[in-house]
């Protein structure tokens, strides 16, 4: 079944940010069908203080659950809001104006529904961590989300392209705002990398960082740049467990054939390379993409250790 959940995002008396959802419905509630009504149910909401109002008209007419509450509160950032029941209801952390209702600050996942329909009813932008990088919600606009990816930049939801009739707007892109944590990991990453005789060069993309590309020569004198890919989830960035598997992949997925008949292409390489000599270069390469791979955690964990004997950072800082 589809689930569906609607938040908005305000100001209380104080001109603090307010995080509202509503109860997760269960049923339809992507953008090919319930969503279409949900879009422009909150394209046409102003007024704040009648989101239950809303949401309970919504549930009358496609749902009728008999739920006493329909929407939720968190009455703190980084804590969760928690029912007479016990049961917390959603979390969320912040740092200014950034938002992550997908992912808490140390990377692990915040329960969240298929579809995710999110209206900015302050009066300042906002920024909201997704999956597939940081986009600027300002006054007024919805963001829509499949799991923890924005689709409005996309054109389409669960692969299948979104009504242009809808009116779903692209978004700005904003900037990730990386912990302490993540800054060490990465230079840890690139650190350990580099000492395998890797360059590295970091991508950002819709204002995160999201892939590593590593170069190195062949014995034989080709430039090799493989990718470590993360635009899917750009967190996995900074995880060195998920960087290890990466590794693993770009090494057993490495097509010789594929690389002798592409380089062969050309002329000075065929001239400068028999098909025996370029079976043999780019098989040591695989053997080095394999060493970085098999040893790569081994070899962070000791950067690491050296680094905290030298006092250069607290354990807490990084993670093993």
């Amino acid at each position: 079944m589809h689930r569906g959940t609607i938040f908005i995002i305000t100001k209380d008396e104080k001109n603090e940010f307010l995080v509202q959802k509503s109860t997760e419905f269960n049923g339809g509630m992507g953008l090919d069908c319930y969503g279409k009504t949900i879009y422009k149910m909150l394209n046409d909401f102003k007024q704040p203080p009648f989101f239950d109002e809303m949401i309970r008209n919504f549930n009358d007419n496609f749902f009728e659950y008999d739920d006493d509450v329909m929407t939720y509160v968190a009455d703190e950032q980084q804590h969760p809001y928690i029912c007479n029941n016990g049961f917390k209801e959603f979390s969320y952390s912040r740092s200014k104006n950034q938002f992550k209702f997908f992912k808490d600050d140390n990377g692990d996942y915040i329960y969240t529904s298929d579809s995710n329909y999110i209206k900015n009813l302050s009066n300042e932008d906002i920024q909201i961590v997704c999956s597939n990088g940081v986009y600027i919600l300002k006054p007024n606009q919805i963001m829509v989300t499949d799991y923890d990816e924005c689709v409005n930049n996309i054109g389409y939801s669960f692969d299948k392209k979104f009504d242009k009739k809808l009116g779903i707007e692209k978004l700005d892109i904003g900037k990730y705002i990386i912990s302490k944590k993540q800054e060490n990991i990465l230079k840890l990453i690139v650190e350990t990398l580099e000492s395998f005789g890797y360059n590295t060069t970091i991508g950002n993309e819709n204002g995160a960082n999201c892939y590593i590309d590593i170069e190195k020569w062949t014995d034989g004198g080709v430039d090799m740049i493989q990718t470590i890919d993360c635009r899917n989830d750009f967190s996995n960035l900074y995880d060195i467990n998920k960087i290890a598997y990466k590794l693993e992949d770009l090494a057993n997925e490495f097509d010789i054939d594929a690389e002798i008949d592409l380089y062969r292409e050309g002329k000075d390489y065929r001239d400068n390379f028999t098909i025996k000599e370029s079976l043999k270069d780019f098989e040591q390469y695989q053997n080095d993409l394999k060493y970085l791979s098999n040893n790569f955690i081994d070899r962070y964990q000791k950067i690491v250790y050296e680094k905290f004997l030298k006092k250069e950072f607290e354990m807490e800082e990084i993670n093993l």
